[in-house]
């Protein structure tokens, strides 16, 4: 009945005609407050709707600021229902938290891009290929790189004290979009890349393989990059900027 009563206000809570009188914003907070409870529900069914149903009702700016609060809380339990299980809504879910509160996903984007740079990883080792391969799981993990480039954005021109960690852990992910089985999110691993560099002052090791990678795509014609092709002289114009030599 938990999981059930979480998906109802996830299904109809974000409509515009909602919670619009006094004990209607009551009844909202009361809600917001029952479903926060709920994410950490001993049931995985009722985590996961809680997670669901909350995300939607982020379109109320009131349940913006009543959560606002409980920030890394949030963040970290929906981190670690995706441990639990590998949902493309949850991973939606995710995108929607880190577009609303934008401005103060810094202290969690190591942690963020962590998880899902780990998860994308999984999936994509999951996903098979060919006639076996899974397009859910597919769908999944495409969803993970536009996340991991979202938090990358919401930093862009800040903290450059974590971009060498932030491209140790992103190396395989991105690494992973340059080849056949993850080149459904070139575009994502692109803009990947183009985040870590232009934020840097110097181009590190780590990074310079990238140069070369796009070089041969492009060179060897192997149709990956083809239509990414403007793309991808965004990180070309950095390498040549930072190390013109």
């Amino acid at each position: 009945m938990r999981a059930r009563a979480c998906w109802l206000y996830g299904e109809f809570g974000s409509l515009p005609s909602c919670f619009k009188s006094e004990t209607g914003l009551d009844h909202l907070r009361h809600v917001l407050n029952g479903i926060y409870e709920n994410l950490t529900h001993a049931d995985l069914p009722v985590r996961v709707e809680a997670a669901l149903a909350l995300h939607k009702l982020l379109n109320h700016e009131i349940a913006i600021e009543f959560l606002r609060p409980g920030l890394e809380v949030l963040l970290k339990t929906y981190l670690k229902i995706m441990d639990d299980i590998d949902f493309d809504e949850l991973v939606e879910a995710l995108k929607k938290l880190v577009d609303v509160y934008h401005d103060e996903i810094a202290p969690y984007a190591v942690s963020l891009c962590s998880k899902l740079g780990e998860a994308y990883i999984r999936l994509i080792s999951a996903k098979g290929s060919g006639e076996e391969e899974d397009n859910e799981t597919s769908l999944t993990a495409d969803g993970l790189m536009t996340a991991i480039t979202r938090v990358l954005k919401s930093i862009s021109g800040q903290y450059k004290e974590l971009y060498p960690q932030l491209e140790e852990l992103l190396e395989k992910p991105i690494e992973i979009t340059f080849t056949e089985v993850g080149c459904s999110s070139i575009e994502d691993g692109i803009t990947c890349l183009a985040e870590l560099l232009y934020n840097q002052d110097q181009i590190s090791p780590r990074m310079w393989k990238f140069f070369f990678t796009i070089i041969d795509l492009y060179v060897n014609d192997k149709g990956l990059i083809d239509e990414f092709i403007f793309q991808a002289s965004v990180p070309l114009i950095n390498y040549m900027q930072k190390n013109p030599e």
